[in-house]
């Protein structure tokens, strides 16, 4: 993460002040709306080319789909010093489940579907982050791991067993993809 500085000098007292606003907000901004779509790109595209109507999913599969974005999720995570998390009500991993703020946005995403994005500001063990959010929905694809809970891949059905993230249709809200970073204090 870049922070501008600029040391003002007052007689024998030196300052320096912060100047993280303005432009350098913009420039943080544009990089959490490219790194989110990034991931939802990758994730789209990356489940049309694994996977195909009728074939069997495999651990590999999800792997080369899931287990892929959520790499690159991490890799610009570390690189921008952004927290990138994908938040759901119906999810499958546990460290995905939508907090309660979470859930008022997704809410707001499924009852506006031209709702593309939403900004703000919160506080997060002690520390204000501004928060991009882009909702996720459900290809052709993704039903072949999220669709008819008595058609989903065996694995995935040993590996999460209190799995909610089924009984999806094309179309239907998935998620969202947050990226936060420091607010400016």
């Amino acid at each position: 993460m870049r922070k501008k500085f600029i040391v003002l000098t007052l007689g024998l007292l030196i300052l320096p002040v912060n100047i993280w606003a303005g432009e350098a907000l913009e420039e943080r901004k544009a990089s959490a709306i490219t790194a989110a779509d990034e991931i939802i790109n990758m994730r789209s595209s990356l489940a049309q080319a694994f996977i195909k109507p009728d074939m069997e999913v495999t651990e590999e599969t999800f792997k080369n789909v899931c287990g892929a974005v959520g790499k690159r999720a991490k890799e610009i995570s570390e690189k921008e010093g952004f927290k990138i998390r994908h938040a759901a009500t119906k999810n499958r991993n546990p460290n995905f489940a939508a907090r309660p703020d979470e859930v008022k946005i997704l809410e707001t995403f499924d009852k506006d579907r031209g709702m593309r994005e939403v900004w703000d500001t919160v506080e997060m063990e002690g520390k204000r982050y501004n928060r991009y959010m882009r909702p996720i929905f459900v290809e052709a694809a993704c039903t072949a791991c999220h669709g008819p809970k008595d058609k989903r891949p065996q694995f995935i059905v040993e590996k999460y067993p209190n799995d909610k993230a089924f009984d999806f249709n094309v179309g239907d809200l998935r998620g969202m993809i947050e990226v936060m970073f420091p607010a400016p204090q």
